[in-house]
C-alpha cells in the first residue's frame, strides 16, 4: 500500500516574524495633569509589578505554569504555559522577554469595575521594543492580574495620557466623542484582517508590520495548501468582552484588544505535521488538516482632535500560539 505524503504545517513561523526585529525605541508618552483621582497609589501600584514578576521569575525558572496564580492569569498564563512546553524541546525558543523595569504605567480613574492597569515596560534585551502589558481587576474582591502583553510597533510611540497619580479615563466601547469609537475601530481592523491587503479599509489605517506578516503568511500558506490540492483558512475574532479603552491627552483613545485567530491548513491523499517545537500543543492525532490556535493582542490608537496623527494606528501587536488541533 502507499504510504500517503507527510506535509509539514508551517503556521507558525508567523508568531516568530511578529517578534524578530530590532527597530528604534518607541518613546512612552506622557500627559498634563487631570482632575480624576487614580482608582491606584504609587504603592499599590508597585505593589502589583513587583508580585507579577515575582510569579513570572519562579515560572520561567521552572518552565512551569503553576505559580501563575495570584497576579498572573486568563490569556496571559495560557499564553506563558504554551510558551513553556515550546521552551522544552530541543532548540525551543525562550519565553517571551518581559522586563521588569517599566518606562510608564497608567491606571484608569474608573469608580467602577473591570478596571485596568497598562504598564510600558523598559526595552528588552536585543534591541527588541517595549512591552505593553495590560493588568485586570475584574471586581472588587480579586487582584489586578496580567492578561496580555505586546511589543510595540517598530517605530511606534505611546500617545500622552495621565500617569498613576492622576486616572485615565476609562471609556465604554461605544464611546462616541471621538471617531471611530473603540468598538468601531476594533470591527473595522478585524474585518481588515479578513479581507487582506487589497481591503479598502487599508486606507483607514496606519501602516504596521502585524499585519503586513499575517498577509504573508496566509499568502504562503494558501499557496503551499493549494499545491497540495488542499485549502488554507484564517478566521479572525475579536474578544469584546475583554477589550477596554482609555482617554488619552489629545481627546483620542487608546484601544486594548485582545483577539483570537484560528489558521486552518488542510490538504488531499496527504497528512499534515507540524514543526517540533509546535509538537507539544497538539491536540489529537493529525491527519489531513491541522489548526493552529492563537490569542493575539493589538494596541490601537486612535487620534484624538488635538493630535497631529489622523489615522488610527497599531501601536503594540502579537501573535501567540497558544494551541494546534487536529481539526
Amino acid at each position: 500500500m502507499r504510504r500517503p505524503m507527510t506535509i509539514v504545517a508551517v503556521a507558525a513561523v508567523t508568531a516568530i516574524a511578529l517578534t524578530a526585529c530590532t527597530p528604534e525605541l518607541p518613546v512612552a508618552g506622557t500627559a498634563p495633569a487631570v482632575e480624576e483621582p487614580s482608582a491606584m497609589t504609587d504603592s499599590q501600584v508597585d505593589r502589583v509589578i513587583d508580585e507579577t514578576f515575582a510569579e513570572l521569575r519562579l515560572a520561567d525558572a521552572a518552565l512551569d505554569p503553576a505559580p501563575l496564580t495570584l497576579r498572573v492569569g486568563g490569556d496571559a498564563a495560557q499564553v506563558r504555559a504554551a510558551q513553556y512546553l515550546q521552551a522544552k524541546v530541543a532548540d525551543g525558543p525562550a519565553p517571551d522577554a518581559l522586563p521588569e523595569d517599566m518606562l510608564a504605567v497608567y491606571v484608569t480613574s474608573a469608580e467602577q469595575w473591570p478596571r485596568v492597569m497598562v504598564g510600558v515596560t523598559a526595552e528588552p534585551e536585543g534591541g527588541l521594543t517595549p512591552v505593553v502589558m495590560m493588568w485586570v481587576q475584574d471586581d472588587i474582591s480579586t487582584p489586578y492580574q496580567l492578561r496580555h502583553w505586546a511589543p510595540m510597533v517598530p517605530g511606534a510611540s505611546m500617545p500622552a495620557m495621565a500617569g498613576t497619580s492622576q486616572g485615565s479615563e476609562q471609556v465604554t466601547l461605544g464611546e462616541n466623542s471621538v471617531t471611530p469609537s473603540p468598538r468601531a475601530v476594533v470591527e473595522d481592523y478585524m474585518q481588515l484582517l479578513r479581507e487582506g491587503p487589497t481591503s479598502e479599509l487599508n486606507a483607514q489605517f496606519a501602516a504596521d508590520g502585524y499585519r503586513d506578516r499575517l498577509f504573508a503568511a496566509r499568502t504562503a500558506l494558501t499557496s503551499a495548501a493549494a499545491t497540495a490540492g488542499g485549502k488554507y483558512i484564517d478566521t479572525v475574532q475579536p474578544q469584546m468582552d475583554k477589550t477596554f479603552a482609555l482617554k488619552t491627552a489629545d481627546g483620542g483613545t487608546f484601544v486594548l484588544a485582545p483577539i483570537l485567530i484560528a489558521s486552518s491548513f488542510s490538504v488531499t491523499n496527504a497528512k499534515v505535521s507540524v514543526p517540533a517545537i509546535d509538537a507539544p500543543l497538539v491536540d489529537g492525532a493529525l491527519n489531513a488538516t491541522v489548526t493552529h490556535h492563537y490569542v493575539d493582542f493589538i494596541v490601537l490608537y486612535v487620534p484624538g482632535p488635538g493630535s497631529e496623527r489622523t489615522l488610527p494606528a497599531v501601536v503594540a501587536a502579537d501573535h501567540h500560539l497558544v494551541r494546534v488541533s487536529a481539526s
